[in-house]
């Protein structure tokens, strides 16, 4: 039975033997759910549902629970501050966590810092194994607290306690501290007789050398304390190791020290769990850190031989000859090069995801034009496809808060989705529209829709819904993903609908309105001048593929190009002669580019461009804080290095005014 939030007292004619439970959680349908469990399980149950901190509060200020089990996630607070709050306002009842979200990491922090136990809503039959056994624990610390203050006048009630206490070592020692009584559950947990142990001190018990507290600093902390806590790893008859939680209370009679009471209990079960969760975790971010390099390793491996076709296939596009199917060819080649170079990313891109590793660089970003210039970019893709893409954004400046990169790489992901699950004939629609403070971002395809099936996991990285038409198309699923991440990080949400399969889909992003003007800037391009006489370039790049495709293309380009294939010669070049341009790969045989960087003189408003296989965001922070201008990860995207050159020449310009 759940009482509303407001009502903290007793169900009427509720019997004094039932469960009273107070329950945190805002959903009724997964209150109702627990509550069923439990009481499926036997238990008779008293509960009162609380959804936010302040009926939280009044409900423990209020009244008295026998347990408290808490959602870790609620709209208003939080499972951790839930426990915080308990901790202060009811310590001694035992607090379960459930969650259909909480990870080993988080479940370790949450019973470190004093949770009974948590329960995965996935595995919500737990439950009751969970509440029977933190009511089971909380009755034995009663009775084990009732114990402790009645000992000094109640000897043989606490004898005939103590001995019904099956996990519970109960010893009492005199003031000397040397042991007095010894209860059955303490020869069971030690193997020591009562004979053999009466007469002698806890020190029988310790591990030689384990640097842990005395048991005679235990005994004269506990008389300044009146009580003191512990855990360590004591030592059995055998000589086998348990682990112990040691609670030592200093028995006082009339303001007169009478000796201690002394009780131990088996935790080696709960720190070898503890232990396993902690080691897990580590052994995860280990794995998680060698995946990252791997990652990075062969991303670098697979990039440096596309860098090269890369430039090769820009040299041939120069080549006005080239027959129709030549050229389109060309293209071909150009498409698929940079649709290998976006998986890279792509990959490195969901590990930084995962380890929250992924940086965004705000500033208001007008979406309409960042639509249009993104969709163009697909024109030709849709094209060679025979997909029409229309665009309808015609709608003046929306201004949103956004790292342009990252919501254009949102749109790439969405368009270049719809692109690849539309077929011949097909249409792909983009829109944007803006409703009070949201401008919502559309992107409609007629191509083979989404069962409903798949919506809950068409979010999910490496998923791609129904598998036999998703093999005919590639990928490794993780565009969708990466773009929910990133919409999410921009205060957004992405959505998709689909009336089903074969039925084209809609996926919809909405973000906030930045009601802040942008600044009107003039078409930079328009208005680059070129520097006097040819730019001089630098190259210097180890693969003699890739330099001599690179070499030849920059002249093609129009510019000077010198290169150099390793450190040292790159020095010597550079005492020779000067250059504008420093374009730099950062692994060399016998330095990296780095050290190439120290002989290049920048005092001018030279250029030092960092080219490479590795992307992660550590190895472009690496490259800039180094002091290179730009970072590049290979292959070459041909068209911003052109853009970047011709930025190097206006500063060229700039410093000979």
């Amino acid at each position: 039975m759940l009482l509303p939030s407001g009502d903290l007292g007793a169900a009427p004619g509720a019997a004094s033997a039932r469960t009273r439970l107070l329950m945190v959680e805002d959903d009724p349908r997964d209150a109702e759910l627990a509550l069923f469990k439990l009481e499926r399980a036997g238990l008779d149950i008293d509960a009162t549902m609380v959804d936010n901190e302040e009926a939280f509060r009044a409900a423990l200020s209020g009244d008295r629970y026998d347990i408290i089990v808490s959602d870790f996630h609620l709209p208003s607070f939080t499972g951790a501050a839930a426990l915080h709050i308990a901790q202060a306002l009811a310590p001694d009842t035992p607090f379960i966590v459930v969650s259909g979200m909480l990870g080993e990491e988080r479940a370790v922090d949450m019973v470190r810092s004093g949770a009974t136990d948590y329960v995965l809503k996935q595995r919500l039959e737990r439950l009751p194994m969970v509440v029977s056994r933190a009511l089971a624990e909380a009755q034995e610390r009663d009775r084990r607290a009732l114990a402790e203050a009645r000992l000094s006048d109640r000897e043989s009630y606490f004898s005939q306690l103590v001995e019904t206490l099956r996990d519970f070592s109960v010893s009492s020692l005199n003031e000397a501290g040397l042991i007095t009584s010894w209860n059955a559950a303490s020869e069971r947990i030690f193997g020591y007789p009562a004979a053999a142990v009466v007469g002698r001190t806890c020190a029988l018990f310790e591990v030689p050398d384990s640097g842990e507290i005395r048991p005679e600093d235990e005994l004269r902390a506990a008389s300044e304390a009146g009580s003191i806590s512990s855990d360590r790893w004591l030592r059995r008859q055998d000589g086998s190791l348990f682990h112990a939680a040691i609670v030592t209370t200093a028995i006082v009679v009339d303001g007169k020290p009478r000796g201690y009471s002394r009780i131990v209990r088996d935790t080696t079960d709960a720190r070898l769990a503890a232990d396993l969760l902690v080691s897990a975790k580590e052994q995860a971010e280990v794995a998680n850190r060698a995946k990252d390099r791997f990652l990075a390793v062969l991303s670098h491996e697979l990039r440096s031989p596309l860098n090269a076709i890369s430039a090769a296939v820009g040299i041939l596009a120069f080549d006005a000859s080239l027959s129709d199917i030549n050229r389109r060819s060309v293209e071909l080649i150009q498409r698929n090069v940079r649709a290998e170079a976006r998986l890279f990313d792509d990959l490195l891109d969901i590990s930084r995801i995962v380890n929250d590793k992924l940086p965004l660089s705000l500033d208001v970003v007008d979406v309409s034009t960042l639509l249009r210039n993104t969709a163009d970019s697909f024109r030709p893709e849709a094209q060679a496809a025979g997909i029409t893409l229309r665009v309808a954004a015609d709608t003046g400046v929306i201004n949103v808060w956004a790292d342009a990169l990252r919501l254009q790489q949102i749109l790439s992901n969405l368009l270049k989705n719809a692109i690849k699950f539309s077929s011949r004939g097909d249409r792909v629609d983009a829109s944007l529209a803006v409703q009070d403070d949201e401008v919502a971002i559309r992107i409609t395809d007629t191509g083979i829709g989404i069962s409903e099936s798949d919506f809950s996991r068409i979010f999910v990285a490496f998923e791609q819904g129904e598998e036999d038409p998703q093999r005919q198309r590639g990928g490794l699923g993780l565009g969708l993903a990466i773009a929910d991440s990133l919409a999410r990080q921009h205060r957004g949400r992405l959505s998709v609908s689909s009336p089903g399969v074969g039925q084209g889909s809609s996926f919809t992003l909405t973000l906030p309105v930045h009601d802040r003007p942008i600044s009107e800037l003039q078409d930079e391009a328009s208005h680059v001048q070129q520097s006097q006489g040819n730019l001089r370039i630098l190259l210097v790049e180890d693969s003699e593929d890739a330099a001599e495709m690179m070499n030849e293309l920059l002249s093609l380009m129009g510019y000077e190009c010198t290169v150099a294939s390793r450190v040292s010669i790159a020095k010597r070049v550079l005492g020779q002669q000067d250059f504008d341009v420093l374009l730099c790969d950062m692994g060399l045989p016998d330095g990296d580019g780095i050290d190439v960087l120290k002989d290049f003189d920048m005092s001018l408003g030279q250029m030092a461009i960092a080219i490479t296989g590795y992307g992660m965001q550590e190895d472009i922070q690496r490259s800039i804080a180094a002091g290179f201008s730009e970072h590049m990860t290979k292959p070459i995207d041909f068209d911003r290095l052109e853009r970047a050159l011709m930025s190097a020449k206006r500063i060229e310009r700039r410093s000979q005014a």
